[in-house]
């Protein structure tokens, strides 16, 4: 039973991040607050709430987390295995940025001596509203978090002869 219930978590979880940094970064709203009229009509901003979060308290994580075991559980590469945690961690923080700004804007804000690093042309505000900014930072986030521990598991991979197929 809880093995369907993670499963169902993932299917929530993935709907929730698509829809929400989808729309929130290819649509080029400021923020998801801008659909909250629109939302507004069909629900109470209450139940809005609540269910912004449910879903990005409770669904997502265990969904992440159900997806993590399968990654560990199951044979594969090395680099995938040390990559997938920084992934979703990354992930997660551009959907708190997206649904709860106080508890995420400070997260992908740490990035920013990454990026004006690697990009020293971009001019990063200190209030990211824009697209380009968010996914510049969710960059960062993700080459920190994710690329680092990648690539060392890539050269440990190939130094010891890692998962090899049969």
């Amino acid at each position: 039973m809880l093995e369907r219930l993670g499963r169902l978590c993932v299917g929530l979880g993935l709907l929730w991040v698509v829809g929400v940094i989808g729309l929130w970064l290819m649509v080029g709203l400021e923020s998801p607050g801008e659909l909250a009229p629109y939302i507004d009509k069909a629900v109470s901003a209450d139940v809005r709430q609540t269910i912004y979060a449910l879903l990005t308290f409770i669904v997502t994580p265990i969904g992440m987390l159900m997806l993590l075991r399968d990654t560990f559980v199951d044979e594969g590469p090395l680099w995938l295995k040390l990559a997938s945690p920084g992934i979703f961690l990354s992930v997660y923080a551009l959907l708190l940025a997206a649904a709860v700004p106080d508890v995420g804007q400070p997260i992908l804000l740490a990035a920013d001596p990454v990026v004006t690093r690697l990009v020293p042309g971009l001019a990063l505000g200190q209030e990211p509203g824009d697209g380009l900014s968010w996914l510049a930072r969710f960059g960062g986030l993700l080459l920190v978090l994710a690329g680092i521990p990648g690539a060392l598991g890539m050269f440990l991979g190939l130094l010891t002869g890692g998962s090899k197929r049969r």
